[in-house]
């Protein structure tokens, strides 16, 4: 894509305003025209058929408007990416809150697995046009690591706090496991969102992910604590 053109020196740069570690600011009504057109029409045709010029046409602005948000259409791919990701965040962080110990930790990632599913089928248009879009794009790829990384690094300190309190065995290093078993679910649903054979129900995919965190983390299941 063309580079975006230059600002208006007064208008902040919304590269400087944003992060991909957060979500993009809410409330702006030409942000969220683009990015409520742009899902719209990922669910109408594969990503490498939006263009630019689509997306700002039916979102009512020009292309001008659309480069003062998002340098390309990856961009934007990427900030509607956030926000799915972070709401699912939201939900994750249930499971691996480190206040106390949770007394029936599988029953909580059955719940939380079985929301972030019906999340991502919600929004599977950006979940599979950015899964697919990143294996080609440096900075998409770079968008969707970092912010699997955001759960990656909760899980690790969960794993460690639980052995700590003698509920789980010591095993394989923390991080290692927590980046396994991470993107492990990750990919489990996008199989889902895929209906890639063979074919298993949300109920019995959720049960056999919260399963599979259980006895990888406490080997059978969650010790007492002494």
């Amino acid at each position: 894509m063309g580079q975006r053109p230059q600002t208006p020196a007064q208008q902040p740069s919304p590269r400087a305003a944003r992060s991909w570690t957060r979500p993009a600011p809410r409330g702006d009504v030409r942000l969220e025209a683009l990015l409520s057109t742009a899902e719209a029409l990922l669910a109408e045709k594969p990503f490498t058929e939006v263009s630019v010029g689509e997306v700002a046409a039916r979102a009512g602005i020009s292309r001008p408007t659309f480069y003062f948000y998002f340098d390309t259409k990856h961009s934007l791919l990427a900030a509607l990416l956030e926000r799915v990701m972070h709401d699912k965040l939201e939900i994750a962080l249930r499971g691996f809150g480190t206040t106390g110990a949770d007394p029936d930790p599988q029953r909580t990632f059955e719940q939380n697995y079985a929301e972030i599913l019906a999340l991502w089928r919600e929004h599977s248009a950006v979940v599979v046009a950015a899964s697919d879009a990143m294996a080609s794009d440096a900075e998409l790829r770079e968008v969707y690591t970092g912010l699997l990384r955001l759960f990656i690094e909760p899980a690790t300190e969960w794993i460690e706090q639980e052995r700590a309190t003698g509920r789980a065995p010591a095993g394989t290093d923390a991080a290692t496991l927590a980046t396994t078993l991470v993107w492990m679910s990750e990919r489990n649903l996008y199989a889902a969102l895929l209906g890639m054979e063979p074919k298993v129900s949300d109920g019995e995919r959720v049960a056999a992910l919260a399963d599979v965190w259980m006895r990888s983390v406490f080997g059978t299941g969650p010790r007492t604590a002494a």
